[in-house]
């Protein structure tokens, strides 16, 4: 998958927005083992890629992030669920 399907272009007319939103929930299911233990259980398979931004902040889109530190994205390859966060 390409970054720029998940980093769409936004109309900066008004300025850039700051960050994209998160989308859906984690896909996973939730089940019991022999013992009553809880246990998560993938059904699908979560991808993730570093996000390039300029020197200024913006990623390919023109959405504003911010200069800190390196920004990735997990997905799934239908894009039900896309999750931004920051590697501390």
């Amino acid at each position: 998958m390409k970054a720029t399907e998940i980093l769409t272009k936004v109309n900066t007319k008004y300025g850039a927005p700051m960050g994209r939103p998160n989308v859906g929930h984690e896909p996973f299911v939730i089940t019991s083992g022999p013992t009553c233990r809880v246990f998560k259980c993938n059904q699908t398979k979560v991808y993730q890629k570093t996000v390039h931004l300029d020197q200024g902040g913006y990623d390919i889109g023109g959405v504003y992030w911010g200069i800190g530190s390196q920004l990735i994205v997990r997905f799934t390859k239908d894009l039900t669920f896309i999750q931004y966060s920051r590697l501390d």
